[in-house]
């Protein structure tokens, strides 16, 4: 049964469809199986595309006595063990392979388990894979893991001023750094590089010490309150979920009587609780953009002269009205410019919604600094947001043992 599945699914994986793949009556040897046979290695998939298997593991008071009470641990343990980590935020991406995430979908009354295999790309007519997890020599991760470490730490602080871009930075260098030890292992084995493989292996300088640096610097940032609302409440559900993983394992060490691992899961559920506390203690910042009033003022404009453009459809329009409409190539074309910006920082896009909220609280009168210690690039002014000033870090709190900040490196 689990592996006429693993067939399925990477059968699915080849032709570029994503599956979902119900796990009704699937015992732990048959669940184990099934994530051995199908992700404990990159599995191949069709050029350009990330694969989704999403699983069936419960739901309500029709389809609860078809599952296993025990199938969600049993299936998030066995991801666990073959290297996938857990993530609220994944989705069928380049920077998400090797995560999963648990969702309870409340109008079908049904549980689920969402997983985002390693793949390795495939030309079609062709059998092996390509490397799925490289990337073109343009990329800002590309560029992050070629140049030198002290060029590095320049380009994070250019090009990555906020939590999350430099999040998003550090997830797609994980990917990388596992690209990298795969061509490692390849090298070893005395197997033959293809030229793009070489390029890339050659190319790449310092990878673990750069990972390093950028968790220290997001380490850093969360001790000092430097999140805003979005990106507060992103952590804070991310290790609320991290919280129910290890309860279930701690549940699943008491069955099996391993005290010492009930203890050290208890202490990183202390460690998670503890940089919860910490995070929401702490009032977020606000950002805001160059050109930001502009942008508001050209925006409604715009949308004026639409509806008036659309509500004289099929009509004969006044002079005035039509020289009103006239201006509406030159706003799109004001409007495209302010958010092309050259300045933009990378990942920027991506992380729009954590760094500007649509609606972003009033901020208090306070002293503009910029949001990178000094940074000239990107141009954005960080305030801290009405609620108070941010309580100051000693430097003796800095680096401390037991510091509640250490599971960042899971993220």
């Amino acid at each position: 049964m689990a592996s006429a599945m693993v067939d399925e699914i990477r059968a699915d994986a080849l032709d570029g469809k994503n599956g979902e793949y119900d796990l009704a009556g699937f015992t732990r040897e048959w669940t184990e199986a099934l994530v051995r046979g199908a992700f404990a290695e990159a599995m191949p998939a069709k050029r350009g595309f990330y694969a989704h298997a999403k699983f069936v593991v419960g739901g309500g008071k029709k389809t609860r006595a078809k599952y296993d009470d025990e199938l969600l641990k049993y299936l998030t343990s066995a991801l666990r063990d073959v290297g996938f980590e857990d993530d609220r935020g994944a989705s069928a991406c380049d920077a998400c392979q090797g995560t999963y995430k648990y969702q309870h979908d409340t109008d079908k009354d049904l549980k689920y388990v969402h997983a985002f295999p390693r793949v390795s790309h495939v030309e079609e007519g062709s059998e092996e894979g390509e490397g799925g997890t490289m990337t073109t020599n343009a990329s800002p991760e590309y560029r992050a893991c070629t140049c030198d470490l002290e060029e590095f730490e320049q380009l994070v602080q250019m090009y990555t001023p906020s939590f999350s871009q430099k999040r998003a930075l550090l997830r797609r260098m994980k990917i990388m750094e596992h690209a990298l030890r795969a061509l490692e292992e390849k090298v070893i084995a005395m197997e033959t590089l293809d030229a793009r493989e070489q390029a890339m292996y050659d190319s790449m300088i310092e990878v673990a010490s750069k990972i390093e640096f950028l968790q220290s610097a997001l380490d850093d940032m969360i001790k000092k309150g430097r999140l805003t609302k979005g990106e507060q409440d992103e952590i804070v559900e991310d290790l609320s979920l991290k919280l129910q993983d290890i309860d279930l394992m701690v549940n699943e060490a008491n069955e099996e009587g391993k005290t010492k691992k009930i203890e050290a899961l208890l202490a990183k559920k202390d460690l998670a609780q503890k940089k919860i506390d910490s995070v929401t203690g702490k009032p977020p910042i606000v950002y805001t953009v160059p050109h930001e009033r502009e942008l508001a003022d050209l925006k409604k404009e715009l949308n004026s002269l639409k509806k008036l453009q659309s509500q004289a459809k099929g009509k004969l329009m006044s002079g005035a009205d039509a020289a009103k409409c006239a201006k509406i190539p030159a706003l799109e074309e004001r409007i495209a410019n302010l958010e092309g910006s050259d300045d933009k920082g990378w990942y920027e896009d991506e992380c729009r919604d954590l760094l500007f909220p649509p609606k972003a609280a009033p901020v208090a009168k306070a002293k503009t600094v910029s949001a990178s210690g000094g940074s000239k690039n990107a141009g954005w002014l960080t305030k801290a947001k009405t609620g108070g000033a941010r309580p100051s870090v000693g430097k003796s709190g800095a680096g401390a043992a037991g510091n509640p900040f250490a599971m960042l490196g899971d993220e």
